[in-house]
């Protein structure tokens, strides 16, 4: 230490630590400064979007680009934004996507738009642009509408039109036996699709009705949407059509599914099936129209919407009519 000391107050050295002494403080600033931005950060944004189709509304997208920035997106500069990663893939036409963006400052100003790629590399127009400005907004989200129930042998579909609040976290769904309520919930996390399966509603109770209501980032949650009846009169559609087990099960890839059904005497009005793969997401639908009584079979080509071969894996086919949905699954095999 003594050495040190001595080195220091030599005349000569002296003069020329201090020449180093600015160059050293810029050193260790250029260290410290990546520190110290990133301890700015404090923050993270939800992004929200609707699946388009691959043709319009129709089948699946490719991939997704998604860019940011602190200056307005137009289609000008999109290409000059930042690049978003960790999109996830695109699902079917209409279903709610969303990803996390983390790493923002807390008062800059970010900027979102997002365009869809097809396999033949055809990029879509930019969407709106979503700007987040950090600005708390109190107020709680609208009612969801266009809610409706279905009823099946032993569950209750729900759907709904999504919120377009951009603070949406998710949806709660509820349930009462009288359509004065009480009503109580029977989501047990956040919905974050627009849809929703009662998997155990009450058997023995003649009338269901629900409601759906929409919660925002912060945790408020909105008025609930006007009750929806799933009664048990919408069942008796079921005894009208018996759906038995498809075959081939399991089938290869390139092979027809056929799934026979019985239609009871009168017929029905507006039938179609709709085919869910293993994500619950929809890969095609198949309209049926008016069927008369009889035995009649539904045929499955293992192709989605865009008339691509569906991957390996389980499908649920749902055969809806009126307010009924029967389903069976059926197996797909390379």
């Amino acid at each position: 230490m003594r050495a040190l000391v001595m080195w220091l107050t030599e005349p000569r050295l002296w003069e020329a630590w201090r020449r180093w002494i600015p160059i050293a403080v810029v050193l260790v600033i250029l260290v410290v400064a990546p520190v110290l931005a990133y301890a700015q950060i404090a923050d993270s944004v939800a992004v929200r979007w609707t699946a388009p189709g691959d043709d319009g509304n129709i089948g699946t997208a490719t991939r997704y680009d998604l860019r940011m920035s602190v200056q307005p997106i137009d289609a000008t500069n999109f290409d000059l934004a930042s690049v978003v990663a960790g999109l996830p893939a695109p699902a079917i036409a209409g279903t709610s996507q969303h990803v996390t963006v983390r790493g923002l400052l807390t008062g800059t100003t970010y900027y979102f738009a997002i365009r869809t790629i097809d396999d033949a590399g055809n990029k879509s127009a930019i969407s709106n642009v979503a700007r987040r400005d950090w600005a708390v907004d109190a107020a709680p989200p609208s009612a969801p509408s266009g809610v409706k129930a279905r009823r099946g042998a032993k569950s209750v579909h729900l759907e709904w039109s999504p919120n377009s609040e951009p603070d949406l976290a998710g949806y709660r769904v509820y349930r009462s036996t009288t359509s004065g309520g009480p009503f109580t919930i029977v989501s047990p996390a956040l919905v974050t699709d627009m849809r929703f399966d009662d998997k155990e509603p009450p058997a023995d109770a003649p009338d269901i009705y629900y409601r759906v209501s929409a919660v925002s980032a912060s945790g408020t949650e909105g008025a609930q949407s006007e009750a929806v009846d799933a009664s048990m009169t919408s069942a008796a559609t079921a005894a009208q059509v018996q759906v038995q087990g498809g075959y081939p099960n399991p089938s290869r890839l390139l092979s027809l599914v056929h799934i026979p059904i019985v239609v009871a005497a009168g017929g029905v009005q507006g039938a179609h099936v709709e085919i869910l793969d293993s994500g619950n997401h929809r890969v095609r639908r198949i309209d049926l129209g008016d069927l008369a009584a009889g035995s009649q079979e539904v045929v499955w080509d293992g192709r989605n919407d865009a008339g691509r071969v569906c991957a390996p894996g389980v499908y649920r086919c749902w055969f809806v009519t009126g307010r009924d949905r029967q389903a069976i699954r059926i197996a797909r095999v390379p």
